[in-house]
């Protein structure tokens, strides 16, 4: 038995499908999640600041000790 076989029957499944799908989309969000989502969005915005420096310099040492070391085996 094949399912679906019948144009008719495909489109209305997509349209059912379509349907259902926008009346959850349209769900509100209780305050108390929303004030969570932006206290975590919050948090997030200072890990990534206070992360920034650290990248920086792994990056400037990383970079040092090669032109370090480059430049070491130039000279013996």
């Amino acid at each position: 038995m094949k399912f679906m076989t019948s144009k008719k029957q495909k489109i209305a499944l997509v349209a059912l499908t379509a349907l259902m799908g926008s009346t959850t989309a349209n769900a509100a969000l209780p305050e108390e999640a929303a004030a969570a989502m932006t206290a975590i969005g919050a948090l997030i915005t200072d890990f990534i600041a206070a992360g920034w420096p650290i990248a920086v310099s792994l990056v400037v040492g990383t970079i040092g000790i090669k032109l370090f070391k480059k430049f070491s085996a130039k000279v013996s």
